[in-house]
Formats: C-alpha cells, sequence, structure tokens
C-alpha cells in the first residue's frame, strides 16, 4: 500500500521539473531574442552615423532625397529589397555613387539597417 502512495508523488515531482524547465527555456529563448534585438538595434545606430557621414548628401538626412538620389523613408526600398542582406548587397556594390564598393560587408549590413529603421522596419523586443 505505500508504494502506492508513493507513486502519486513521484509524478508531481516529475511534472515540476518539465514545468520548470519550460518554462526556464521560455525565458531563455525571450532573451536570446532580446540581445538579438538590441545587436540589430545597435548595428542600425552604427548606420546611422555612416548614413550621415557619407550618404546624407544625396539621399538626405532622413532619407527623404536629396541631389537626385532616391527617397528612403518611404517603402519603396525595402519593397524591391526585401530582405537585409540583399539590400545590404546593393549598398556595398554600388554605393557610394561617387565611389562604389568602398563599403565593407559589415558598413553595408549597418547602412541597410539604418534604411530599415527609417522605414519603422526593425525588430521590437
Amino acid at each position: 500500500m505505500s508504494g502506492r502512495l508513493r507513486q502519486p508523488q513521484w509524478w508531481g515531482m516529475v511534472l515540476s521539473l518539465v514545468l520548470i524547465l519550460v518554462g526556464l527555456w521560455g525565458y531563455m529563448a525571450h532573451r536570446q531574442r532580446e540581445f538579438r534585438v538590441m545587436a540589430t538595434v545597435n548595428q542600425a545606430e552604427v548606420g546611422h552615423q555612416l548614413f550621415h557621414a557619407l550618404c546624407a548628401t544625396c539621399h538626405g538626412p532622413g532619407g527623404n532625397g536629396a541631389g537626385g538620389a532616391p527617397v528612403l523613408n518611404d517603402g519603396q526600398t525595402l519593397a524591391k529589397y526585401r530582405t537585409t542582406s540583399s539590400l545590404a548587397q546593393f549598398i556595398q556594390t554600388h554605393m557610394p555613387a561617387s565611389d562604389p564598393g568602398i563599403l565593407t560587408s559589415q558598413q553595408a549590413v549597418d547602412l541597410a539597417l539604418w534604411i530599415k529603421a527609417l522605414n519603422h522596419a526593425l525588430p521590437t523586443s
């Protein structure tokens, strides 16, 4: 009879452990996403600084177009280049127009993320 009484206690402990592990997994997944979002936001800020140094003369300080260059904040650029990597690849090979190809791949990604920020297309927490 004592064996029967211990079995429900054992299953309760197992169930509690499983619930704790699932909760921990969920928390860790949330934290990883939070860190990825922060890294993306930080890269976009670097892109913002690059944009003002290299791109604002032609594209305008807010990406609203100036000097004959396309507007970058109206969603059209993101409609054409649907991923960060495709936009970054274009930037790296074609920009700046006065000296294409001088940007590193990281600079191109940072600029692409800033353009996404201009279009309110960065992930949030």
